[in-house]
C-alpha cells in the first residue's frame, strides 16, 4: 500500500493525526534486519557498464576501528559479443538501476555473531559488481568500440577515498570472491600504499579468485590467455606495475592469481577449492559424468594444488564448488579438522601480534587437502546434478570417476548395495583409507 493511501485511511480511522504521521514515517523508514545502506559515489563520472551511477553499501560501527571491505564477483566480459550476451542474460551485473536502498549482508558482512563470528562488530562495506572487468578497468566512458564503460579499478579507488572522508582508520581487511577475489589481488598493494599514509593497516583475502590459464578442452573454446588479452584491451585494464614489468609483452597474464601472487607484498590469505567449478567450466568440463571427464577434473585439481605450493597462507579443500565467504556454509568448511573461520582467525592474529606466541596454539598457515579426489572432504558443499538439481550420491560420484566401489566394499567386508545406500557421513570415513 502506498504512503498516500495509508495517509487517507489514517485520516478516517485513526484517533489522532499525530499517531498516523508516526505510523507512516515508521513504515517508510523500516529497513531489513542485518542490512547495509546504499551510498552513491560523489564522483558521478564513474559508472556501471551501462552508465548508471556506481556506489557501495555501508554499515558503520563507530565503536570499532576494524573495517571489512568486500568486492563482489560475477564473471566478466571481454569483447562486444560476450558483453552483449551478458547484458541480455545478467543485466543486474552491468547496471545499478535496480539496486535497493538497503541490502541484506552476506555472511562475512553480517552483524550476527552466529553467522559471522570473526567480523560481526566491524564496519562493513560491500562494493556491488557492475563493471564486468575483474575490478581492473580504467575506461570510464563509452567509445565507438564498446557501448559500455569499464571503470572497476577507478570505482575501488573512489570508494576508498570516500571511506577515508567518513573516518576510515585502524585496520582494513580487503576481501573478494571470484572476480572480486581476483580484484582484491589486483588492488591489494595499491590499497595498502594509499591507506598507509593515513595510518591504516591493510590485509587481504582472496576467495576463489585464483584462476589458471590452462588450455580449454572444448575444440572451439577460446583460451584463457586469449580472453584475458581481449578483456585487458577492452577494459583499459591496469594490473599492478611490478607484475607487468615481469610480463611486459603480455600484461594480461597478471590477471591469473599464481602469476600475480609473487609480486604482491600485502599480507594475503588465499581460499581456493582444489576442484573449482568456475575453473572447470572455463576449461570446458561443465558436468563431468564419464571417466575421461573425471580424469580432466583430477588434472585440474593437480594443477591448482601445484600452483598453490608457494602461497604462504592458504586454505584449499578438495571440493567441486566456487566461492565460500559470502555463503552461510563458510562456517562448516574445514581441512584436517581446522575450520575456515579458525584458520582465518589464526592468520589475522599472527598479523596483529607479529606472530609471537601463536605457533603453539594456532592452526597451520597452509591447509591444503591431502586427499586427491573430488568431494572427499565431508564438509564440502553438496554436489548437485545440473540437469535435475538433485544431490549426487557420493557412491555414484566415486564410481563415475573410476573408484571400484564393489572392490572397496569387499575390502571392508560390506555388501556393494549396502555401501551404495550409505549416507555421505557414513561413507567418507570408511573410504578414506582405501582412496
Amino acid at each position: 500500500m502506498s504512503a498516500s493511501r495509508r495517509a487517507r485511511r489514517c485520516r478516517t480511522y485513526c484517533l489522532t493525526w499525530t499517531l498516523c504521521a508516526l505510523l507512516i514515517t515508521d513504515s517508510e523508514s523500516v529497513t531489513p534486519p542485518d542490512s547495509l545502506k546504499l551510498m552513491w559515489l560523489s564522483n558521478t563520472s564513474l559508472t556501471c557498464n551501462d552508465g548508471s551511477p556506481a556506489g557501495y553499501y555501508l554499515r558503520r560501527n563507530n565503536q570499532n576501528q576494524h573495517w571489512v571491505v568486500y568486492l563482489e564477483g560475477g564473471g566478466y566480459c571481454w569483447d562486444t559479443a560476450s558483453c552483449n550476451a551478458r547484458w541480455r542474460r545478467r543485466p543486474g551485473l552491468m547496471s545499478s538501476s535496480r539496486w535497493p536502498r538497503a541490502r541484506r549482508a552476506p555472511a562475512l558482512l553480517s552483524a550476527d555473531p552466529v553467522a559471522n563470528p570473526l567480523w560481526h562488530a566491524s564496519n562493513h562495506v560491500l562494493l556491488p559488481y557492475c563493471s564486468s572487468d575483474m575490478w581492473a578497468g580504467t575506461r570510464a566512458t563509452k567509445n565507438s568500440n564498446s557501448s559500455f564503460a569499464f571503470a572497476g579499478r577507478l570505482i575501488v579507488r573512489s570508494v576508498l577515498n570516500e571511506l577515508l572522508q567518513l573516518g576510515l582508520s585502524g585496520r582494513l581487511l580487503f576481501v573478494g570472491s571470484s572476480a572480486g577475489g581476483a580484484g582484491v589481488m589486483l588492488h591489494a598493494d595499491a590499497t595498502r600504499r594509499i591507506l598507509r599514509t593515513h595510518g591504516v593497516r591493510v590485509a587481504a583475502i582472496s576467495d576463489s579468485g585464483w584462476f589458471l590459464d590452462r588450455p580449454p578442452r572444448a575444440r572451439r573454446a577460446s583460451s584463457a590467455d586469449a580472453i584475458a588479452r581481449l578483456g585487458h584491451s577492452l577494459w583499459h585494464g591496469s594490473p599492478p606495475t611490478p607484475c607487468v614489468r615481469h610480463y611486459p609483452d603480455k600484461p594480461w597474464l597478471c590477471y591469473f592469481g599464481y602469476r600475480l601472487y609473487p609480486h604482491i607484498r600485502t599480507p594475503l590469505f588465499v581460499f581456493q577449492y582444489l576442484f573449482d567449478s568456475a575453473q572447470l567450466t572455463a576449461e570446458g568440463v561443465r558436468a563431468p559424468r564419464s571417466r575421461a571427464q573425471w580424469d580432466a577434473v583430477h588434472e585440474t585439481g593437480a594443477a591448482l594444488r601445484a600452483s598453490l605450493k608457494n602461497v604462504r597462507a592458504t586454505f584449499a579443500p578438495a571440493c567441486i564448488a566456487h566461492g565460500a565467504l559470502a555463503r552461510p556454509e563458510w562456517l562448516a568448511i574445514n581441512v584436517s579438522g581446522v575450520s575456515l573461520p579458525r584458520a582465518i582467525s589464526c592468520w589475522e592474529r599472527r598479523l596483529n601480534n607479529g606472530g609471537r606466541h601463536e605457533r603453539a596454539r594456532c592452526a597451520p598457515r597452509r591447509l591444503v587437502e591431502r586427499c586427491s579426489w573430488p568431494q572427499c572432504n565431508g564438509s564440502c558443499p553438496r554436489l548437485r546434478d545440473p540437469r535435475t538439481g538433485e544431490e549426487v550420491a557420493l557412491a555414484a560420484l566415486l564410481q563415475s570417476f573410476g573408484l571400484d566401489v564393489r572392490g572397496a566394499a569387499a575390502a571392508m567386508g560390506l555388501d556393494a548395495r549396502a555401501l551404495s545406500r550409505m549416507s555421505r557421513a557414513e561413507l567418507l570415513p570408511l573410504l578414506a583409507p582405501h582412496t
